[in-house]
């Protein structure tokens, strides 16, 4: 059984009925109540069971509620993905402490509440997955108007790696997803400022062809899960040698690296 926390729409979604047409009952956990209703229902189409639970990540009580209710509802947990998340945005000193605050409450926090809620029940069984989406701007920003979103997402990542030694001894396994520009209504919360929407890539993966990538990452209890192969390489070019990547970056951005 999976708990999927943004579960109504995006990459949440596709993965809850991913992971229902592979077998598995699904809790959605979401704050839009018409969309969640809306997954609840193609879960169940599919043949498996569903429940939504309206959850604010950024709320203790609500994600200890959702522990209750889905062990209370589905009797255990096999796997929680922590896939709730925000975006801030803009010129750097045009962004209140606010929507800082706002951001590292959801985007980090809320994986934090997650394996806080449903860990005592993995742990004294032994067993469970846990899979936290991050973004690819978790290993190497390239946009200076999302820091907020991307030093937040930098957090998810160091948070994965750290539980996946500490739990995988433990018997539970560790994901963290970080995926490029994917198509999702990521922006309609967004606190962005400036001109950054204009600025904002289009999308080259959709959650559809996103969700299999995560399922087949969590069977085969690999860590990094990525949305593109080139991903991959991008990566590896930056370890090697970050100032270099970093010189190259601003020369994209001042228009010098272009043709």
């Amino acid at each position: 059984m999976a708990v999927i926390t943004g579960g109504a729409s995006g990459i949440g979604r596709a993965c809850a009925l991913e992971m229902a047409r592979r077998g598995a009952d699904v809790v959605i956990a979401d704050l839009d109540e018409r969309r969640m209703a809306s997954v609840e229902g193609e879960v169940r189409a599919i043949g498996r069971r569903a429940l939504g639970v309206r959850c604010d990540v950024s709320r203790d009580a609500d994600v200890e509620a959702l522990a209750a209710r889905a062990l209370g509802g589905m009797g255990r947990v096999d796997l929680l993905m922590n896939n709730a998340g925000v975006v801030v945005g803009g010129p750097l000193e045009e962004i209140p402490m606010s929507d800082w605050e706002w951001i590292v409450d959801v985007n980090l926090l809320g994986p934090v509440r997650g394996v806080r809620a449903f860990l005592p029940h993995m742990l004294e069984r032994g067993s469970g997955y846990i899979v936290n989406t991050a973004s690819f701007a978790g290993l190497v920003p390239h946009n200076p108007r999302t820091i907020p979103y991307d030093t937040t997402k930098h957090g998810v990542v160091g948070f994965s790696a750290g539980l996946a030694l500490y739990l995988r001894p433990r018997g539970i396994g560790v994901s963290v997803l970080c995926p490029g520009y994917v198509a999702t209504n990521l922006l309609e919360r967004a606190r962005l400022h400036g001109e950054t929407a204009a600025g904002m890539p289009d999308a080259v993966v959709t959650p559809e062809e996103l969700a299999p990538k995560v399922v087949e990452a969590v069977e085969a209890e690999r860590f990094l899960i990525l949305s593109q192969p080139e991903h991959a390489r991008i990566w590896a070019r930056r370890a090697q040698d970050v100032d270099r990547h970093i010189r190259r970056q601003l020369e994209v951005l001042a228009g010098e690296g272009r043709g």
